[in-house]
């Protein structure tokens, strides 16, 4: 008897944690305005072409900013004499603030430290032992709700003009 509702108990804890897990995987899967401006940014700073997912039509029509963007920075590693993964950076300290917001645009400033990523060991060794540069970002985003997602909808960073 005894065993039989350790049993019982068990299967219910599995059966209410895989519930749960769903429910938070579904939940998580929900577009924000801050998870966009924060995916964006790590995809910027990456320089990871997935960015323009989170770029809004208009600038994208007007021209395909993120090549020009990835190509401009490349030229710039060229010119120091590096490959183009030398200018991508990792970020940490990510803090997103809602400066304004309605129904359809937000402004949201985010914040964070970035280190340059050579290499992702390096990075973690530099940071643990205080090795190479902390840059600090500070950035104004205006989102705006386009086809159902939160995409920035400014020339964000240093997107080229």
């Amino acid at each position: 008897m005894v065993k039989d509702n350790r049993i019982t108990g068990i299967v219910l804890v599995i059966f209410f944690g895989i519930i749960l897990q769903l429910l938070l995987g579904m939940a998580d899967t929900r577009s924000t305005p801050g998870k966009a401006a924060i995916k964006f940014t790590k995809a910027y700073f990456s320089l990871d072409a997935s960015m323009s997912e989170y770029v809004c039509n208009e600038l994208m029509e007007e021209e395909n900013i993120v090549d020009k963007y990835i190509n401009q920075v490349a030229q710039e590693a060229q010119d120091l004499g590096f490959k183009l993964n030398y200018m991508r950076s990792m970020l940490y300290h990510i803090k997103t603030d809602i400066i304004s917001e309605d129904e359809s645009q937000v402004q949201i400033r985010i914040t964070c430290e970035r280190k340059r990523l050579i290499n992702p060991v390096y990075t973690i060794v530099g940071k643990l032992f205080f090795l190479g540069e902390t840059y600090k970002v500070d950035e104004t985003l205006n989102i705006i709700k386009e086809d159902g997602k939160w995409k920035i909808c400014n020339r964000a960073f240093s997107l080229p003009v």
